[in-house]
């Protein structure tokens, strides 16, 4: 690099091509900033800010573009907080203002299929929260449209990257307890003992399932990613524990039991009306098979997992390899002891914008390692299903996509 006769610094030496490194480094950093990918939230509640906003502001190659929330009064504080810089009154601004990569969706459940909708219409790609809609007419609609569009789509089941339900997925994989006769799973919280948690416990905005639809979604994609095996039928029950007060409150209780496909018997409980204590919220499994059992549990005061075999007795597997704080009475309870992986790239809203990347940048996409529109479908089948053999008294097959 030297002067001209001007002065100016030239970028070459003469005779050769004229490259700059200035260039060329300015150059880079303009596709890097063009294959940076926008993300819009429609919602900016409690939960945004523990899962979403947090991990797209960490992603490399992500940029928090746009938020909006009813008014966009909880949106204007989210983006105060968050350095975002357009801020709308509803979506349907923030959608037409364009400039948008992905669209996370973050709202009571009756309108998931309407902001879905119109996202995808704009071939904008979309992260919904469980459950993916209100029913299964809605679900089914969503992913038509997700495959009709070619958007990359996903729905935040979150459960699936607990290091500890990996290492069962593994286990059931190489056939450590033999073949999977049954299974129990359950998860319950104490966030409605008082009455229908907020919009959640609303038939009219959360669905009748309520609870199920909560928590219970999370057990129907845990037990089909850990076994591989998806459920043909279901008989149930379900307490309504606020209906005499209010009659669009829904189901605060459930609890059903299932034929798996595959030939296992299940069974599910899931409530919002058991006490915790310290532990928050709780999930636990129980695998039986031809050769032993696994047993898992977590909550916000850690996690165990062992498994016993006929031959062998049993054993506990130390979660501390996969940095999991032990399952401790008499520790503080805590989110990272319940959800470790929230603010990693273990996240399914950081994979979804991983192949979002691929794609803008043109390369290979990541492997859609998360739950999609299609296994949003099934869990909503399933609970329709559920509801369904509650109300009739009866077993009720389980509908799949035709």
């Amino acid at each position: 690099m030297g002067r001209d006769r001007r002065g100016q610094i030239s970028c070459s030496r003469p005779g050769a091509p004229r490259v700059c490194k200035t260039t060329s480094i300015r150059e880079g950093l303009r596709l890097a900033e063009q294959n940076r990918v926008k993300i819009g939230l429609v919602g900016a509640s409690w939960f945004a800010d523990l899962w979403y906003l947090p991990v797209v502001q960490m992603h490399p190659d992500a940029e928090l573009y746009a938020i909006c929330s009813e008014g966009g009064g909880s949106a204007r504080r989210m983006a105060d907080q968050y350095g975002i810089p357009h801020v709308f009154g509803s979506y349907e601004e923030m959608l037409e203002r364009g400039g948008l990569d992905g669209v996370c969706i973050i709202t009571p459940n009756d309108v998931h299929v309407t902001i879905a909708e119109a996202a995808m219409n704009r071939g904008i790609h979309v992260m919904s929260e469980k459950p993916l809609a209100l029913d299964l007419k809605e679900a089914g609609q969503m992913m038509l449209s997700a495959e009709r569009s070619g958007i990359i789509h996903g729905v935040n089941f979150t459960y699936r990257e607990h290091p500890g339900v990996r290492r069962i997925k593994a286990m059931l994989s190489e056939g450590l307890i033999g073949r999977l006769q049954s299974g129990h799973f359950e998860y319950t919280g104490d966030y409605g003992v008082t009455g229908p948690p907020g919009w959640r416990g609303s038939i009219a905005k959360g669905g009748i399932g309520g609870v199920l639809a909560d928590l219970g979604s999370h057990l129907i994609d845990l037990a089909q990613y850990v076994t591989g095996d998806g459920l043909s039928e279901v008989s149930a029950d379900a307490t309504f524990a606020h209906r005499d007060k209010n009659p669009d409150a829904a189901a605060d209780a459930v609890i059903f039991l299932a034929r798996s496909e595959g030939g296992a018997q299940h069974s599910f409980r899931t409530s919002w009306m058991e006490h915790q204590g310290e532990k928050g919220q709780t999930i636990r499994m129980h695998l039986n098979g031809a050769l032993g059992i696994i047993e898992f549990a977590v909550s916000h005061l850690g996690s165990s997992l062992s498994y016993t075999l006929h031959e062998g007795g049993k054993t506990v597997v130390d979660l501390r390899e996969d940095g999991l704080p032990a399952w401790n009475e008499d520790e503080p309870s805590s989110e990272s002891s319940f959800r470790p992986w929230r603010l990693t790239d273990r996240n399914e809203v950081w994979k979804w914008i991983d192949r979002i990347r691929d794609r803008k940048e043109g390369t290979a996409e990541a492997s859609a390692d998360y739950p999609t529109f299609a296994d949003g479908y099934y869990a909503q089948a399933v609970m329709e299903a559920v509801m369904q053999a509650a109300e009739e008294r009866r077993w009720v097959p389980i509908q799949r996509v035709k």
